[in-house]
């Protein structure tokens, strides 16, 4: 993606051209990823443009930075009104916010000892370099040969830069076999995720979802299960093996930016697609994210008009 100038961006407090955001390559979060961050929507509603889930990715970036020992500079509030402002000066309906905490100083050594700095970014679809997704996507799966990272290795509920290389090995290897995606297995070879995503299989009305231990609890996964649970179709959290796959009858992966994305197979595996639940899930989450569903109001928050 290249930034376009005109672009207004928040780094440590002060409102700056995009092209101006810049982090030095010896800064030990460029070579190290200790840096932690969020990707939020920003989705269209009846009222208008509204952050998908604010306050809960409010709450996983604090927690993260606290997981890997960070000490924010500024206050959740700080960073909420600068998300609030860069919205509306950025005039952005329908998009991505994404901040970070990173340790911009030059640092040769693992450990770093410089300050912590924080930036913010929120910008419309056209301006993220990635395009939203067709509402007919899906996905055809390759279960990838590299694992997820070890919960005694690292934080695996924070979401931290560094955690996210196998995720991109396991990406370009699927891709290298004529895969879109791939799903990545657990160090004891249970079934955990994508890359950047959920998932969740669908066997008649049942529907699984691995459990928590070693995946990133997904904000879009959290609102699903209540969906899920108001739809009178209430998820299991279970260990799932490669070859429980076979048994299923419909797959989708859940994430910020396709809420509900079904899955056409995972290797030889077929799977119907859309299937009933999976487009009942869709068509939801769409209702959801377009403040049409009283009961979720609590999950958008309104950008204010300049």
């Amino acid at each position: 993606m290249r930034m376009v100038s005109g672009i207004t961006t928040w780094v440590d407090g002060r409102f700056i051209d995009c092209t101006e955001a810049t982090v030095p390559l010896l800064s030990h979060s460029f070579g190290r990823g200790s840096a932690v961050f969020e990707v939020m929507a920003v989705t269209s509603t009846l009222r208008g443009p509204a952050f998908f889930c604010l306050e809960e990715h409010l709450d996983r970036f604090l927690f993260s930075a606290g997981q890997t020992y960070m000490e924010l500079p500024f206050s959740r509030e700080a960073i909420r009104e600068a998300l609030m402002e860069l919205a509306r000066i950025n005039s952005v309906t329908t998009g991505l916010a994404k901040f970070f905490a990173y340790y911009p100083g030059i640092e040769f050594g693992t450990t770093p000892s410089g300050r912590v700095s924080v930036a913010v970014f929120c910008l419309n679809y056209a301006n993220c370099g990635i395009t939203e997704p067709p509402a007919d996507a899906s996905v055809s799966v390759g279960i990838s040969s590299y694992r997820k990272l070890h919960p005694l290795t690292t934080d695996v509920h924070a979401k931290v830069a560094g955690n996210y290389v196998n995720g991109y090995l396991a990406r370009m290897e699927s891709r290298s076999r004529g895969f879109d995606e791939a799903l990545m297995l657990d160090a004891g070879g249970l079934v955990a995720e994508g890359p950047t995503s959920n998932i969740f299989f669908v066997r008649g009305n049942d529907v699984e979802t691995p459990t928590e231990e070693n995946v990133l609890p997904g904000i879009t996964r959290r609102v699903i299960m209540e969906v899920l649970d108001d739809m009178g179709l209430p998820e299991k959290q279970v260990h799932i093996r490669p070859g429980d796959i076979q048994r299923y009858d419909e797959a989708f992966f859940s994430g910020t930016v396709t809420p509900v994305l079904p899955i056409r197979s995972i290797e030889q595996k077929n799977f119907s697609c859309p299937g009933p639940v999976t487009l009942s899930v869709r068509q939801k989450m769409e209702e959801v994210l377009q403040g049409r569903s009283p009961r979720y109001e609590k999950y958008l928050t309104l950008i204010p008009k300049g």
